[in-house]
């Protein structure tokens, strides 16, 4: 396929296969790939894909523009009601025939079943639809949704440490390589992901042109504004929401949902840049490309549909945050969100005031009380407890061990924890304290 653009700087497009009979195209993600602007463009010009032969069936949205596209269909999947994901397809299918058109579904949720969703295709044409993003990129937008919207507490460097020791499929590509497996490489349309490319030659008219429609007719026919949507938090925003995640939790959904809504909408407004590169150490980045390379599966990379740079667009590198400059953002993120959302404010601030009432608190809790202007007697939760202190004389390696990674734990540092925790359960396997600190030390390293 020829270039595009025919200015000095342009982009190579990947060659799609053109449109052809299949029944459904499935685009599956993954995770932080464009998904959320894909699903609102595609949403907002149902009509105009209908009329080039594609129904696009209706799914809500949030006040943000945010959606999980069709995930009732990938929710049943991950929960093995094939049944239910069974009649889900079907009425599309039907809706789709209806129209005379081929069904276009996406929900990244679908990306976690390719074993599952066989089951279902029957003698459906079907073809995949998949992005693909650098391994380290795709690790720390990972962490950001973790932190937005799973409560994760653990900092990035102890999230870095943690991927190193038992990397998941954002470091290695191992679910790409189940899906190319499973499929074959012609039944699934695998594109890259990059963002300086994508700031030329937007996600919406990429996609559009991996389910086989010609450049021409996308640029003739479809409006599409380079804006990104569901944008990742700037940083101050990012670790105001990691410390206010020991104060939030699922039983507090209501308020969660209130604290992304805003900070989305700051975050949709604001262009920052920062990376796993600008927030942990040199030796650390170092660790983690090495893994990254090590790790990688090079099948997937040798059957890239891959969107080359040709004027050699460089990634912006970002600028690391010094603490004092970051807390002031934050000051000022707080004091916005205090004359905006007057209310969510108060509301935060009464849920950390009781967080200082308990007997342990974590120090995250007096850092969120400093900025939030709460004031507290001075406790100690970085230390031994009385009583852990008065036993200590009589201690052995073991309950030592326990301890020091009930402290660790207590502190944040969760690899750190873990390392010590598990020569504990070393020196008393069935330790039964022992056992219940390493439960919570492997949930909150857990994806």
């Amino acid at each position: 396929m020829k270039s595009i653009f025919k200015r000095k700087s342009y982009i190579e497009l990947p060659r799609f296969s053109s449109v052809t009979n299949e029944d459904v195209i499935f685009h599956i993600g993954a995770p932080k790939t464009g998904s959320t602007a894909i699903q609102k463009f595609c949403l907002d010009n149902r009509e105009t894909l209908r009329e080039h032969g594609f129904h696009y069936p209706e799914h809500a949205l949030d006040k943000n523009g945010i959606s999980g596209g069709h995930s009732a269909l990938g929710l049943a999947l991950i929960e093995s009601r094939l049944d239910d994901a069974a009649n889900i397809l079907s009425d599309y299918v039907k809706e789709a025939k209806d129209n005379n058109c081929v069904l276009l579904l996406s929900a990244e949720s679908i990306f976690y079943s390719p074993d599952k969703l066989t089951v279902l295709l029957g003698d459906l044409k079907f073809k995949l639809v998949a992005f693909y993003r650098a391994p380290l990129e795709a690790l720390y937008s990972n962490y950001i949704q973790l932190v937005k919207r799973h409560f994760l507490t653990t900092d990035i460097a102890s999230y870095c440490k943690a991927q190193l020791e038992k990397p998941n499929g954002f470091l290695t590509s191992e679910a790409h390589a189940r899906w190319l497996e499973k499929y074959g490489h012609n039944k699934i349309e695998l594109i890259s992901y990059c963002e300086a490319t994508l700031k030329t030659l937007p996600i919406q008219k990429l996609f559009l042109m991996s389910l086989g429609l010609d450049h021409k007719q996308v640029e003739k026919n479809f409006i599409i504004e380079n804006k990104f949507v569901n944008r990742s938090y700037p940083l101050s925003a990012l670790e105001l929401k990691r410390m206010l995640n020991f104060v939030l939790s699922d039983e507090f959904e209501d308020i969660n949902d209130k604290v992304d809504i805003y900070l989305q909408s700051i975050a949709d407004t604001h262009v920052e840049q920062h990376d796993i590169e600008s927030r942990v150490s040199k030796d650390l980045y170092y660790r983690l490309k090495q893994a990254a390379e090590s790790n990688f599966k090079y099948q997937v990379e040798a059957v890239l549909s891959k969107v080359r740079s040709l004027s050699k667009l460089e990634k912006v590198k970002s600028s690391p945050l010094n603490a004092m400059q970051l807390n002031i953002q934050i000051f000022q993120l707080l004091t916005e969100m205090s004359e905006r959302e007057p209310e969510l404010f108060e509301e935060l601030k009464k849920k950390i005031a009781i967080k200082l009432s308990e007997r342990l608190v974590h120090f995250e809790i007096f850092k969120l009380a400093e900025f939030f202007n709460l004031e507290f007697e001075g406790k100690s939760s970085e230390w031994f407890s009385q009583g852990q202190i008065e036993r200590m004389p009589n201690y052995e390696k073991a309950e030592f061990l326990r301890d020091i990674a009930d402290l660790m734990y207590r502190r944040g540092e969760y690899a750190e924890a873990e390392n010590i925790v598990n020569a504990a359960l070393k020196e008393r396997p069935h330790g039964p304290v022992i056992k219940k600190i390493k439960a919570k030390i492997t949930k909150k390293l857990s994806p």
